[in-house]
């Protein structure tokens, strides 16, 4: 993002009533169309308020009251004046123009969860081949195993069920396990050997489509997400206490990843050294269980970004298509729909 424009999206307004001299005879008519330029948006030389339009309508108006100001200029080396209508001007014409305001972290990490499932496929396409690839024995075997599988978990729930000492919440969790194992069951029992390899062979087809439709649903939203998030200026200035949320929103989130691997960072391997009575001595240690948990933390921490990525893209995107363009004017009229966009 340009300097200019994280300026403006601050409200970076450097001049003021007080840069205006009307008490001269320089420039009055201009000035007056400038400080009624400033009027439109409720400026009044307040501290700390600023003359950036919030409305399609107050930008139009300021747009053409500055422009009777520039008309109207006679001396251009009225500094004070000058540099106030110049910097009114800039902030008229960022108000009119469309922006970028798409997040980069969020792009970054739809696209890496995109990379993933699309490299997913291709082990999912790799189990195709193996069900394939079977041999009727082998998918014999895998169907009895399953179902001898089923057949132990339903007798596991029975015996519980069979206790009158369980609570009703914990009976009914089970009394579903078990109807749920007895249809896989039953499903079972209905292959031979040529109709459960079809099975197999669906089932992870299924799979490969959903992972390979999760990769260019990331990469869909992507797209949406950088066209929605481009508003003008003026949306920009109107939204500027939700951008700060926003802004801590993300904060929050990167201060818990942060945490996490803070946390994972400042685990220490400890060293137990253990002397015997004959003098020798054994080292054992808690590396392995250590890295595993800095494994986790670490995963933990990505995980976290990466999927509150993926909802934000989504809220934001649809946020952004809804508040950013004139759909009603786009419907009403196909033929001038690329000027909503410009």
């Amino acid at each position: 993002m340009k300097k200019a424009d994280k300026k403006h999206i601050k409200g970076g307004m450097e001049t003021s009533y007080g840069d205006i001299n009307t008490r001269d005879n320089k420039n009055r008519e201009a000035e007056e169309y400038l400080l009624q330029a400033w009027d439109v948006t409720g400026y009044h030389g307040q501290e700390g308020a600023d003359f950036y339009p919030h409305t399609d309508t107050e930008t139009r108006r300021m747009d053409e009251l500055v422009a009777k100001a520039e008309a109207a200029v006679e001396d251009p080396l009225d500094d004070g004046f000058i540099d106030a209508l110049r910097e009114t001007r800039e902030v008229v014409d960022w108000s009119k123009q469309r922006h970028w305001t798409f997040a980069w972290w969020i792009v970054l990490c739809v696209a890496i969860m995109g990379f993933y499932y699309l490299y997913a496929t291709g082990g999912d396409e790799d189990t195709v081949k193996r069900y394939e690839a079977m041999t009727d024995s082998e998918v014999a075997q895998m169907l009895e195993k399953s179902r001898t599988s089923l057949q132990s978990s339903i007798n596991d729930y029975k015996a519980v069920l069979a206790c009158d000492t369980i609570s009703k919440e914990k009976r009914s969790n089970y009394e579903g396990y078990l109807e749920s194992a007895e249809g896989q069951y039953e499903e079972m029992s209905g292959y031979d050997v040529e109709s459960y390899r079809e099975h197999l062979v669906g089932r992870a087809e299924k799979t490969v489509s959903n992972t390979r439709w999760s990769g260019i649903w990331c990469w869909l939203w992507i797209v949406f997400y950088i066209l929605a998030c481009r508003p003008r200026g003026y949306m920009i200035t109107k939204r500027r206490r939700e951008t700060r949320v926003a802004s801590g929103a993300k904060a929050i989130l990167f201060g818990l990843a942060g945490g996490l691997v803070g946390a994972a960072g400042s685990l220490q391997v400890t060293e137990t050294i253990t002397t015997w009575s004959d003098g020798s001595k054994t080292r054992e240690d808690d590396s392995m269980m250590i890295g595993l948990m800095k494994f986790g933390f670490i995963a933990a921490a990505v995980l976290l970004v990466l999927w509150a990525a993926r909802i934000v893209i989504v809220i934001s995107t649809l946020l952004g298509a809804w508040r950013n363009y004139d759909w009603v004017r786009i419907i009403k009229s196909p033929g001038k729909a690329m000027e909503e966009f410009r």
